[in-house]
């Protein structure tokens, strides 16, 4: 059915599609006649029932009939307009309808022929050099990189095992400078103990002496 509907459309069927437009607005304004004569005609009613109201308070009994009978007509014509809008209105929605479906084939069979015709233009082979094309470029564009990342001259000598030992005993050095140094004992002179306890010998010497003279 999809194939159907998707298959070139016959030229009957562009110049049903191409007329859908002009009568959807032939229908339209149709149906816009129908509803202002229908306004009309609810007026002219109403005006005959307010008329039929006057002749009743002036007793004019078939004065009011008359107007009454107006009144019918003019429904009577109210209803069958009402009947022509429902018929014009199930006219409009089929062929909009309609047409949205055309539309919508329409869209479907050029999009199959944009598809079909990029089908054509790209091939397996193609896809498959474009791939290895992209991989080449990418695999020059590393060498090119790493060449350019490998050190050149004076660094190119350098023994990087050499350089980290170096760095170990900065490392160390350092660390020996943020410790704190032991604290330092004083030691006592040994002059400064002999003069310290030879002291109170010299004083009972000069006693003994002082009692002596004294005693004399």
């Amino acid at each position: 059915m999809l194939k159907k509907l998707l298959s070139k459309p016959k030229s009957k069927k562009k110049e049903a599609a191409s007329s859908a437009l002009p009568t959807l607005d032939h229908l339209h304004e149709t149906q816009e006649m129908l509803e202002k004569k229908e306004c009309f005609l609810q007026k002219k009613a109403s005006a005959e029932v307010e008329k039929a109201k006057d002749y009743t308070k002036a007793k004019n009994k078939s004065a009011a009939i008359q107007c009454l009978k107006k009144k019918k007509l003019y429904e009577t014509q109210i209803e069958q307009l009402a009947n022509f809008q429902l018929r014009v209105h199930d006219q409009i929605i089929m062929l909009e309808s309609a047409k949205a479906t055309t539309d919508t084939v329409d869209a479907l069979r050029s999009g199959s022929s944009a598809v079909k015709a990029i089908h054509q233009s790209v091939s397996i082979d193609d896809i498959e050099n474009a791939i290895e094309e992209a991989n080449e470029h990418t695999e020059n564009m590393r060498q090119i990189q790493e060449a350019l990342a490998t050190p050149i001259g004076a660094s190119a000598d350098f023994d990087e095992d050499e350089l980290e030992a170096e760095l170990e005993d900065l490392e160390e050095e350092e660390l020996d400078h943020e410790l704190p140094e032991p604290p330092q004992t004083t030691r006592m002179e040994p002059s400064a103990r002999v003069t310290t306890s030879s002291q109170p010998a010299n004083d009972l010497a000069e006693l003994t002496k002082l009692q002596a003279e004294m005693a004399l």
